[in-house]
């Protein structure tokens, strides 16, 4: 068995659509490997990416507002030949805007159902969040209780058999995939770190 553990940076790049071979993960492409697969992540991570999303709609709102600003000016440009194209272009771009908030939305919801439906959600327990408050190994203080998480999980779930392994997907290699971070991954039996969905389908197919 391969217990795959993932963060929020799966999540937002589903999302997002960064991540093109996440869908292959969550539409289980790879069915006849995905059955040695068990994936779980930190429940905390599908309420950050929630945090997440409302600042995606917030910045979206944002620029959508200073379009109609801009598009206001230009009502009163009445004599320039390329006022109404251009107020034309912006209104464009404000309805391709509302188009992408949108997708980002319905795409971040389709991948936590997934989650909810088939992930291990790792509960966040007193004893973590204390050891998260008194070893700092990620300087981000989410980004910090995330592993913690993992790290736990990982420690208090022993092997069933010699095959068992256990693979840390992130994105996030600045704080996740570093040599002091691998090295603590090791410490509690997670012997792979992947910094892509790609790298592990690819991975899991030459096994």
């Amino acid at each position: 068995m391969i217990t795959l553990y993932i963060e929020t940076n799966f999540f937002i790049a589903f999302a997002k659509n960064q991540d093109k071979s996440s869908e292959d993960l969550v539409d289980s492409k790879f069915s006849d490997k995905m059955s040695l697969v068990k994936i779980s992540t930190p429940s905390i991570c599908c309420m950050e990416s929630l945090s997440v999303l409302e600042d995606e709609r917030n910045n979206s709102n944002r620029f959508r507002d200073n379009l109609d600003t801009e598009r206001s000016k230009l009502q009163g440009d009445i004599n320039s030949k390329y006022s109404k194209e251009i107020q034309k272009g912006l209104e464009e771009v404000k309805i391709k805007n509302d188009a992408r908030i949108n997708d980002i939305n319905i795409r971040l919801f389709k991948v936590i159902e997934w989650a909810a439906n088939n992930v291990e959600l790792i509960k966040l327990e007193s004893p973590i969040l204390i050891d998260s408050l008194n070893q700092q190994f990620i300087p981000d203080p989410t980004d910090n209780l995330i592993l913690h998480c993992i790290l736990n999980h990982a420690k208090t779930s022993p092997k069933t058999s010699s095959d068992d392994q256990k693979v840390l997907l992130s994105g996030n290699f600045k704080d996740f995939g570093t040599k002091e971070i691998k090295q603590k991954l090791s410490a509690a039996g997670i012997q792979k770190y992947v910094a892509s969905t790609g790298d592990f389908l690819g991975w899991l197919q030459s096994i």
